[in-house]
């Protein structure tokens, strides 16, 4: 590895003096801590200005689109649809779908695919969940509510995905998908960061838990989803609210990003504010363009969605443990008493119920 691939600083100076004109000595560059992810960010600033800078591992081509790369990964790779989070060029396309919905994003300044860059504007560091630190329950509340508001103009920017052939629109949580998020939590959660040792029959017992419940799930109506909607993925800038990290954004579920953010273990929403938020998002979607067609069903939906994507939180959170790196490691409890709770009020999926119950002792 040359000291320019260990530390890519000078040439990310370089190229970014070129765009702002400016003169290299007066960019600065400092990483940022990421999450769980295998792209490195930096921000690069001048007296006058900043930039988020994504950084690579492999060069690209920024003209082509997502979903042709997404066929030539199949082709290589037929597990590639399952996981192509980490594609640029699909960043480059769900960006440019959701600000033409008027979503709030960052836009994508410049995208330098032979030097396996892209210039991305800048909205801060404050997280919701770090904002919320200081923040009134009203405020929070408010806050909470304007970020369902959000979900429901991302499920109306549906049909303009599927009219466009939007990479979004040729990926989805189908059953495949969500058994392997869950696959992936087994293994993460009990194999590797637990290292129990399960008998066949309950390792068995869950797996059928875990057929059902993704089965039940992919037979819903999908809409468009941001697949990751929480408050670390929510940035305050002067109190505007700006979604990032929905690169692999796709079809799923009305429930999804709702049960991700209002089931989101990073903050500790009451059962009393989940439930208004679950009320004031059936009354967004009445008046929506994709109103719920039925909301008894919703709210089963929702609690098998709650259910689904804390399991694969958890297994994320044991995933980064195992990797030596702990900080998601006081989120687990929270997520699986959230899942728990989910579960015990559909009154279903008992091995996986005592399971995860056990394991949180």
């Amino acid at each position: 590895m040359t000291a320019a691939e260990k530390d890519p600083s000078q040439r990310i100076a370089e190229l970014v003096s070129r765009y702002l004109n400016a003169s290299i000595a007066d960019v600065s560059i400092g990483r940022l801590t990421g999450d769980a992810s295998t792209r490195s960010y930096f921000r690069a600033s001048t007296p006058q200005e900043s930039l988020i800078v994504a950084l690579y591992s492999a060069t690209f081509d920024e003209t082509e689109r997502a979903v042709d790369r997404l066929a030539q990964a199949e082709a290589a790779n037929p597990s590639a649809r399952l996981t192509f989070a980490n594609d640029p060029c699909a960043h480059i396309e769900v960006t440019a779908l959701f600000l033409e919905a008027g979503l709030p994003v960052p836009a994508v300044l410049k995208a330098l695919g032979a030097d396996s860059m892209m210039f991305i504007e800048d909205v801060g560091d404050v997280r919701l969940q770090d904002w919320l630190s200081d923040r009134t329950e009203a405020d929070a509340f408010d806050a909470y509510r304007h970020a369902l508001e959000l979900v429901v103009r991302i499920q109306e920017a549906t049909r303009r995905a599927l009219q466009s052939d939007s990479i979004c629109s040729n990926l989805a949580f189908d059953e495949a998908k969500l058994r392997w998020e869950l696959g992936f939590f087994f293994a993460n959660y009990f194999n590797k960061y637990l290292r129990m040792k399960l008998d066949p029959s309950t390792a068995n017992a869950v797996q059928a838990d875990f057929k059902t419940l993704c089965s039940d799930l992919a037979s819903r109506p999908r809409v468009l989803t941001h697949r990751d909607y929480h408050a670390r993925n929510l940035m305050m800038q002067n109190d505007r609210m700006f979604i990032i990290d929905y690169q692999d954004a796709r079809m799923g579920p009305v429930s999804y990003d709702v049960a991700s953010l209002i089931s989101d273990p990073y903050t500790a929403l009451s059962p009393e504010h989940i439930a208004e938020l679950t009320e004031r998002f059936i009354q967004m979607k009445a008046s929506s363009n994709l109103p719920i067609s039925d909301v008894g069903e919703f709210r089963i939906e929702l609690e098998l969605m709650t259910v689904q994507r804390m399991l694969k939180a958890i297994g994320t959170y044991a995933s980064q443990a195992a990797a030596n790196n702990p900080i998601y490691v006081p989120y687990i409890e929270p997520a699986g008493k959230r899942a728990l709770a989910a579960m015990e009020r559909l009154g279903r999926f008992e091995a996986t119920y005592e399971l995860l119950k056990t394991s949180l002792v």
